[in-house]
């Protein structure tokens, strides 16, 4: 399993790059970056054209399309056997925990594992293990003109697991929502 942090959106409502944000004395990039590497075979950084990291990464191949469902596609066709441990630079709250939890939970004969969102309760896409079976959802949802990862998971037989603290799945966005985060 490689591990991929989505971080080629565009930041516009933070203002700044939330890849390069610090939440543990580190940039979040760094951070998610050694955290998968304890339980990944490889980690990749997702960028889009206009970013450039120090850490392995992988451009986003798909751009006509502005979602994270871009990174992850990328990633399947950088190495489509591969199952997929994503998580997105935005979740500054995601720990060794989280990940081991995640992994412990995994269903290889299903297409993917995923936390289900504890606000709206559909699968949680930005920090999911997508087996090398979806890709080819993933891939006719991209063709089709659709851009949910979200939808695709609904659609698709997963395994759908509690977040044992709902808090590990929040996204920070705004400035506003990084001065709380840090406070806590």
């Amino acid at each position: 399993m490689n591990g991929l942090i989505l971080s080629g959106g565009q930041s516009s409502r933070m203002g700044r790059e939330k890849r390069l944000i610090q939440y543990h004395g580190k940039t979040q990039e760094a951070y998610l970056f050694e955290l998968l590497g304890k339980f990944c075979e490889k980690v990749f950084v997702s960028l889009n054209a206009n970013q450039h990291s120090d850490y392995p990464y992988i451009y986003d191949a798909y751009h006509e399309l502005n979602s994270p469902l871009v990174g992850i596609l990328s990633a399947f066709q950088h190495e489509p056997e591969q199952a997929w441990l994503v998580v997105a630079c935005d979740m500054p709250f995601v720990t060794h925990e989280t990940i081991q939890y995640l992994i412990d939970a995994r269903d290889i004969s299903q297409k993917a594992t995923a936390f289900q969102n504890p606000d709206e309760f559909f699968p949680e896409p930005l920090i999911t293990i997508y087996e090398p079976s979806i890709f080819s959802d993933l891939l006719q949802a991209y063709q089709q003109g659709r851009k949910s990862a979200m939808r695709v998971l609904s659609q698709q037989p997963i395994k759908l697991i509690q977040a044992p603290n709902p808090q590990m799945l929040k996204s920070i966005n705004t400035p506003a929502e990084y001065e709380e985060a840090i406070r806590k």
